[in-house]
């Protein structure tokens, strides 16, 4: 935090006392109203407080997301499974470029919050200048590669003819939407950081209207709309994306919060702010990289058990992702409390923050564990209601993955932590080591070593979930993430 003159007298004192308030209270001085209580508050309210009003939005959002995607994948099924798997390896290749931008993401949510924490607002915004430089280039970069290259990747997945052809036309119009996405979330990277995770849920909830409806209009070509399959499910999410930009960058300017005056710094290169960026950020990259290269090894094992199986893997994946919307969300709210409480320098509540979130989310996710494997079937068939073969496979794993679910809450809070912290070198080391040696080493030696099927690849994956978990508990536990300066 920023060092203030000692007070000399009662009327110093309070005012050092108001400028601290007011500069824990995401950049203006907390008002007594229901407002102020929606508000992060590191001073007056609980940790449990500051937990949910971060908490709250962001999982309205990633569940209106998850929700939104998971009915995108539905309304693809209806075209059939090499559509389901057309969109589905065109996802997991568009994952390595979004793994690279997550150098800017990570960093500029962690640096943020160390800045608004310690109550430099200006060095907050000049931040996220610099972070949207390194995306609008990142992104367009993205494109070019995704729309040159589409069949090619998609062939080296192992696809087959059915799913290339499906693929192409979708794969086309999500790489353009990247360009869109990555500023949206640079911008959403530092909202969050500062506290704020109201603005972003709002973008959120407009991309996911319109992506549901521009699925249902174009992919099977209702209301007068050309009918365009999997391509007009690629459509739908372009101009989504490109709406939630304009509007996120319209809400950062106009309503308060920390990052308002961002537009009115100068966007030439400065290698300091940029420099605390990358510092957090390309380990954070790294992990992404190592992971999403151990997912790609592990989806085209699972690709290589033919068309069917990988529609049940794509569904299962979609069916998982709604539980993970507790996850993610508290663990993007312990990097902001962390990052904020540790710029307060108050490491103890930031180390409370962390274990508090830890216990909420696996309670929450323990529940929704159980709810997927008494539902699994039912759930599945929601996708694809007239493939059994899919079906059946679809449920089994959706069943294996449901076990899981507490311990995939611990890896979501505390690899939040650590990034909070700046710790993302650790982060790296444990996720991409942990996906490298147990998730593809396991699933290559029981799918084709032992010729066995689709289940026998997510047991890999469960095992790998709960060797990470213990992996992570053990650095949050060493406290050397407390010494990390940003």
């Amino acid at each position: 935090m920023e060092s203030t003159p000692k007070p000399s007298d009662q009327e110093s004192e309070a005012q050092v006392a108001a400028e601290a308030e007011a500069h824990v209270t995401a950049g203006v001085a907390r008002p007594a109203s229901r407002e102020g209580a929606r508000k992060l508050d590191l001073v007056g309210h609980t940790i449990e407080q500051n937990i949910w009003i971060l908490a709250g939005p962001l999982i309205a959002e990633r569940l209106l997301q998850s929700l939104v995607d998971s009915a995108d994948m539905a309304m693809v099924g209806r075209v059939g499974a090499g559509a389901v798997a057309a969109v589905g390896l065109s996802n997991q290749i568009s994952m390595i470029f979004t793994s690279v931008f997550d150098a800017i993401r990570v960093g500029t949510m962690s640096v943020v919050a160390r800045r608004v924490g310690a109550g430099k607002f200006e060095d907050a915004q000049q931040t996220v200048r610099q972070s949207l430089l390194i995306a609008g280039v990142i992104g367009v970069m993205s494109f070019l590669l995704i729309s040159v290259f589409a069949a090619t990747s998609l062939r080296l997945m192992g696809a087959e003819q059915d799913v290339i052809d499906q693929g192409v036309g979708y794969f086309w119009w999500k790489g353009l939407s990247l360009v869109f996405e990555y500023v949206t979330m640079t911008f959403a990277a530092g909202l969050r950081g500062s506290g704020d995770t109201r603005l972003p849920m709002y973008a959120g909830m407009l991309v996911n209207g319109l992506n549901v409806v521009g699925n249902y209009l174009l992919i099977g070509g209702n209301y007068g709309f050309p009918k365009m399959d999997a391509e007009g499910a690629g459509l739908a999410t372009a101009f989504a994306r490109l709406m939630g930009m304009l509007l996120i960058v319209l809400l950062t300017t106009t309503r308060p919060n920390p990052l308002k005056g961002w537009a009115r710094g100068s966007f030439l290169p400065d290698r300091d702010a940029l420099g605390a960026v990358l510092r957090i950020g390309v380990p954070a990259s790294g992990e992404r990289l190592a992971l999403r290269g151990a997912q790609l090894l592990y989806t085209r094992a699972v690709a290589g058990l033919g068309t069917y199986a990988y529609a049940a893997h794509q569904i299962a994946l979609r069916v998982e992702s709604i539980s993970l919307t507790v996850g993610f969300s508290f663990g993007a709210a312990t990097t902001t409390l962390v990052g904020q409480y540790l710029g307060f320098s108050d490491t103890e509540k930031a180390e409370a923050a962390a274990r508090k979130s830890q216990k909420i989310a696996s309670l929450a996710m323990a529940c929704a564990g159980v709810l997927l494997f008494l539902s699994a079937p039912t759930v599945v068939r929601l996708f694809i209601p007239d493939n059994p073969t899919v079906i059946s496979l679809g449920a089994t794993v959706v069943r294996i993955v449901a076990v899981a679910q507490p311990f995939m809450a611990v890896n979501h809070v505390l690899s939040g932590a650590l990034r909070g912290a700046g710790d993302t070198a650790w982060v790296m080391y444990i996720t991409g080591g942990s996906a490298w040696a147990v998730r593809v080493v396991l699933t290559y030696l029981l799918v084709n070593a032992l010729g066995l099927h689709l289940p026998s690849a997510w047991y890999a994956m469960v095992l790998d979930l709960i060797f990470r978990s213990i992996l992570f508990q053990w650095r949050f536990r060493t406290g050397k993430w407390k010494e990390i300066r940003v």
